[in-house]
């Protein structure tokens, strides 16, 4: 269902995850944006555009899945797998947004770095993005294994 509303979503329904993370890059490297309806925020300074492709939405639905797969597996009670559900869609949220940010500003140092290269722009932008967002998401299932994993055996009785 949440892949269908992406599917279906604007710039508009998607400004929980673009806005944040526009912020985040122009806190970061010091440009400013202003938002244009129907292309999403552009930033005069780095020359790029943050919209609906750049909104980090496909990597939310993946650490969703992994947070609510490792809590609903960790949780003995019923209650607790239910309270799962939403307590995953709220906790990698605000890792989406740092991932997305990294992503973003990764792909604006890349380009800049490869401007005379004979590669295409696409390719090496769509590169960057499934390296960090891999990299991220296995360190991001790593960590919170492992994390759910010490707590699992100090709740153990001895």
């Amino acid at each position: 269902m949440l892949k269908l509303g992406f599917v279906l979503a604007g710039n508009n329904e998607l400004i929980f995850l673009l806005k944040p993370t526009t912020k985040l890059v122009g806190f970061l490297t010091g440009s400013t944006s202003i938002y244009v309806l129907d292309n999403g925020y552009y930033h005069s300074k780095l020359n790029i555009i943050i919209d609906k492709s750049c909104s980090g939405f496909n990597f939310w639905i993946l650490c969703f899945l992994i947070v609510t797969y490792s809590l609903v597996r960790f949780f003995k009670k019923t209650s607790y797998k239910i309270l799962a559900v939403p307590s995953a869609l709220i906790l990698a949220y605000p890792f989406t947004i740092f991932v997305n940010t990294s992503r973003i500003i990764a792909s604006v140092v890349v380009h800049a770095q490869t401007k005379r290269a004979i590669f295409n722009y696409q390719i090496i932008h769509e590169s960057v993005g499934i390296i960090t967002n891999l990299t991220f998401l296995v360190l991001f299932y790593y960590l919170f294994e492992k994390t759910l994993n010490s707590k699992r055996k100090y709740a153990e009785p001895a």
